[in-house]
């Protein structure tokens, strides 16, 4: 709610605080005092454009700062909001507007300057200033659904609805994908088979390649390294003087120095080891030299599968590993593709599910808002007539959009739709008999229309989210009777709003709650602005000059009449 209201150096305004508090609040006072110019004051502190002209005269800056203690939910509502300008964790808003008079602007939420269209935003939730269709949230067309779902109390059913939507249309995107896909995959599957059974039918192996090049260099040196097998047999074990009959008889002569002189034993053994490893040696390359042979069968499809494997090393990878790697990703695509047509087969059916129940639910969200709407319809032409709106019609118009792609309901049809279901609301007015209905965003402001809007609010009220309720002289043209009508419609919606009234009717003005006088005053030979809250024998004075412009003893007994049958009927 909005606890009070500061407007300095503003029209004629020098400086002025309003404390208010929650309930029924009524401003009074005569005819030019300014209570019209501490509305605008706060519709510019909630972001509405601020001309330069509104500075007062000699001043420099003119500011308006309004500050809101909000509820719970009311936070919970405006999070995100609240979250991208810092205000997340605050349960008190202040609003600062500033404009100077050269012109420029500034606004500031809780001290941080924001775009005046944040301060619009946030206080559209706030607050309905009635008499300034821009803060009338029951004049945008795109609220009157959420308007009458609340007041139907089909929120919950409103949500199952979005939640079967978002599922249908999750669903059809993912089948889409699909189909796409499918159809990509079509052109493909030739590609696809070849691929696999390319790589499939090379029967490849990890390493494959480093053997087949270290078997070719065998191949392809094999006289050689034979020819070098023998040289080095020989040198070793063959004809001539081999090096083991060299290194025997050095055996020999060593032991024999050892049987003289025992210090020379472990070289005779030292030698003995060599010559057993030279025969050793020389039987490795005897055997290492009769498995070699010159195979050119063998080297020729050697080179054959190494063409093969650089070939395919060149569409699918540098490697091998990778070449196998491409292999099994296109045996996976290729069984998904073979496996789409079941897919999509069980994707369909989930669909036609999937939009069977989204149609139940908008069918029935829609058969109830008919039934909220009639109701509506009847309440509304209750309250307008106590108002003394006898001329004026309201109707809520819900209609439908034929649509291929859309929700079928009850087998009548297809229907466009979105998460809020398949209906277009529209509150329609008429203010004078045999004329047109209009939809309500059209309607001009003025105390007719106050009165009107003041009746579909109080029907509404339950369902009504903005806290505050601000009404500009909403008794114009209002006679005494009706004036207790209204009355008792604005003090019954401030059970679950703080509403705020301009009001020259005593009638209103007895059944408030808080009621503050506004004055001109004159101070240091220039105009400006008060505000004062009455009590009670300062009411029975203010109201006894409403009734008869004097104040007079007969005025004041009717005035104290009245706030004694105001104080009886809470």
């Amino acid at each position: 709610m909005l606890t009070e209201l500061t407007v300095e150096d503003f029209a004629i305004i020098d400086r002025l605080t309003l404390r208010l508090d929650p309930g029924f609040t009524v401003l009074t006072g005569e005819t030019g005092a300014g209570k019209s110019i501490i509305i605008d004051a706060l519709q510019a502190a909630l972001g509405a454009r601020a001309p330069s002209e509104v500075v007062r005269s000699g001043a420099r800056t003119a500011a308006v700062e309004a500050i809101f203690e909000l509820t719970e939910e009311e936070h919970q509502a405006l999070a995100d909001l609240l979250g991208e300008y810092g205000a997340a964790d605050e349960p008190t808003l202040i609003f600062r507007r500033e404009i100077n008079a050269g012109g420029r602007a500034t606004a500031r939420l809780n001290g941080r300057a924001v775009p005046a269209s944040v301060l619009s935003q946030i206080g559209a939730a706030l607050v309905d200033i009635h008499g300034q269709s821009e803060h009338l949230s029951v004049l945008k067309t795109d609220r009157q659904l959420d308007i009458l779902d609340r007041y139907a109390g089909l929120m919950p059913l409103r949500t199952s609805t979005a939640d079967a939507v978002r599922s249908l249309r999750t669903l059809r995107q993912d089948l889409g994908a699909i189909v796409d896909g499918h159809r990509e995959a079509e052109q493909r599957l030739d590609l696809l088979r070849f691929q696999s059974g390319e790589i499939e039918g090379a029967q490849l192996r990890a390493g494959e390649e480093e053997d087949l090049r270290a078997e070719r260099n065998l191949l392809a040196n094999a006289e050689k390294l034979a020819s070098l097998a023998s040289v080095a047999y020989d040198a070793l074990h063959g004809g001539g003087t081999p090096a083991v009959d060299s290194v025997g008889a050095a055996v020999s002569a060593t032991r024999e120095i050892a049987e003289i002189d025992p210090g020379l034993a472990a070289l005779a053994e030292r030698l003995q080891s060599v010559q057993v490893e030279i025969e050793d040696i020389a039987g490795e390359l005897r055997r290492y030299r009769d498995t070699l042979e010159y195979d050119p069968r063998r080297l020729e499809t050697i080179e054959e599968r190494l063409d093969l494997l650089a070939r395919l090393q060149r569409k699918y990878g540098p490697t091998i590993d990778d070449v196998i790697a491409f292999g099994e990703r296109v045996r996976a695509e290729l069984e998904g593709v073979e496996n789409l047509d079941e897919r999509i087969a069980a994707l369909e059916h989930d669909v036609r599910v999937a939009e069977a129940g989204a149609g139940r639910l908008a069918g029935d969200l829609s058969r109830q808002r008919n039934e909220a709407a009639a109701t509506l319809t009847s309440a509304m032409a209750d309250a307008l007539q106590g108002l003394g709106l006898k001329g004026t019609s309201f109707e809520v118009q819900i209609g439908r959009q034929e649509s291929p792609e859309g929700l079928m309901v009850d087998g009548e049809g297809r229907y466009a739709y979105t998460p809020s279901g398949i209906d277009r609301v529209a509150f329609l007015v008429s203010f004078n008999p045999g004329e047109p209905l209009k939809p309500l965003e059209r309607v001009a402001s003025g105390g007719e229309t106050s009165r009107f809007l003041l009746a579909l609010k109080s029907v509404l009220a339950r369902a009504d989210r903005i806290p505050t309720l601000v009404f500009d002289e909403v008794d114009v043209g209002v006679g005494g009777r009706r004036a207790m009508n209204v009355g008792q419609r604005m003090r019954t919606l401030a059970e679950s709003h703080q509403v705020l009234t301009i009001t020259h009717m005593p009638q209103i003005a007895a059944l408030a709650d808080q009621h503050l006088t506004v004055l001109k005053a004159v101070r240091g030979g220039r105009t400006t602005v008060d505000v004062r809250a009455l009590e009670s024998g300062e009411r029975v004075e203010e109201i006894a000059e409403m009734m008869s412009g004097t104040g007079s003893d007969a005025a004041r007994r009717n005035a104290e009449e009245l706030l004694e049958a105001a104080q009886r009927g809470r």
